[in-house]
């Protein structure tokens, strides 16, 4: 999250330097797309999608648009603390660091299927000591009439 602060910050700056905000929420995004996009040029990241239709986020429930995004909740530039977080955010939702993701299997497994890991199916079985048979020949002899009659002279 730290390295798409740096980015919101930077972003935020030059548009504010600028002074390139207007009142039309839509054509303050496509100039923060402009920004993003010069910001993370030369950087691992890479952005998710070649273009965003923002008007689609205003006609079309959210659940149909490729970029779920709500414009009625990007707090204004002039709250730039809330601005720089929102954009932090919505620059890790639009970009990818260039490394796939494996998607998660969860999905392909049947229900009725059930693993346990080694450390619970060891937890479930009494643990019984495993001596080698070099290790059973020692502890006999410890516990041997000999030993124990040498131990006891020496003592």
């Amino acid at each position: 999250m730290p390295q798409f602060l740096r980015i919101a910050e930077k972003v935020c700056k030059e548009l504010k330097q600028n002074k390139d905000f207007s009142n039309d929420p839509l054509e303050n995004l496509n100039k923060l797309m402009i920004e993003i996009r010069k910001e993370i040029k030369g950087t691992k990241l890479k952005l998710l999608y070649n273009f965003i239709d923002f008007e689609e986020c205003l006609n079309k429930p959210n659940a149909e648009c490729k970029v779920q995004l709500d414009i009625s909740l990007i707090p204004t530039i002039k709250n730039e603390g809330e601005f720089i977080l929102w954009l932090a955010g919505f620059i890790q939702r639009i970009t990818t660091d260039g490394q796939k993701k494996l998607p998660p299997i969860r999905k392909e497994i049947p229900p009725e299927f059930k693993y346990t890991t080694p450390r619970e199916s060891k937890k479930d079985i009494p643990a019984k000591p495993e001596y080698s048979k070099s290790g059973e020949l020692i502890n006999s002899y410890f516990k041997s009439e000999e030993f124990m009659e040498t131990f006891n002279k020496s003592h």
